[in-house]
């Protein structure tokens, strides 16, 4: 890591505790949506959908398919009922879920020293993040973020490029804004299947921060299980 100019991180399950939002936002949505069904006389417990929820959330984020207004009829179908899901109650189940996913979702502990800790060593920062299916929703929450100040660059994939992870443009667009060669950065993130694979389509090097298994086979430069452990690689 000796030629690293600049540290670029994902955002979600990186820096942030996503399962713990996650968590709050299934339980949000299915809530919502038991309510809905049984004003209109289906049986059907609340923990199911929850379950098959979470199913469906990894699915989705594996197929890089971010648009949640998209999941609430598959998630229907999957409970195993025919009813229809109106416009409006699809745009309140994906307003809830980002709500809540953001007021509950907060930065890993480790998140800001570290980025501190490398800027002070004099690596430029940027942060290569995915668009939440919607325009901007994903810079709104980017904004709720106090340490956001640190980075150098922010690069939205989806939004600031066509296309999203693991396609190396949002890799590509946050060295060219930092003035870079994309051998001169190393990307750390939590998804093998668009963090590690997309950065290494670019030459940068990677790191994964291994939060869970995915069951996804990539091959990162270092694996580490907290940001701390970055102090002594960098």
């Amino acid at each position: 890591m000796m030629r690293v100019k600049a540290v670029l991180f994902d955002l979600d399950e990186t820096l942030t505790d996503a399962p713990t939002g996650l968590e709050a936002a299934h339980r949000a949505v299915a809530g919502r949506l038991h309510q809905h069904l049984v004003e209109r006389g289906v049986e059907v417990d609340e923990a199911p959908i929850r379950s098959k929820l979470k199913v469906l959330d990894d699915r989705m984020n594996m197929e890089t398919k971010y648009n949640r207004d998209a999941w609430w009829p598959v998630l229907l179908e999957e409970i195993g009922t025919e009813q229809k899901i109106s416009h409006s109650l699809i745009e309140e189940l994906t307003q809830l879920y980002w709500a809540t996913f953001a007021e509950v979702s907060r930065p890993y502990a480790d998140a800001e020293p570290t980025l501190s800790y490398l800027g002070g060593k004099g690596y430029k920062l940027g942060l290569v993040t995915d668009m939440d299916g919607k325009l901007r929703m994903k810079r709104k929450r980017i904004e709720r973020i106090e340490f956001i100040k640190l980075f150098d660059v922010i690069v939205v994939g989806g939004e600031d490029t066509p296309r999203t992870k693991p396609s190396p443009e949002p890799f590509l667009l946050a060295a060219s804004k930092l003035g870079l060669s994309t051998s001169d950065c190393v990307f750390i993130g939590d998804k093998p299947f668009t963090d590690i694979k997309g950065a290494k389509t670019t030459g940068m090097r990677t790191i994964l921060v291994k939060r869970r298994d995915w069951g996804v086979e990539e091959h990162p430069d270092l694996t580490i299980k907290s940001l701390s452990e970055l102090r002594g690689v960098l």
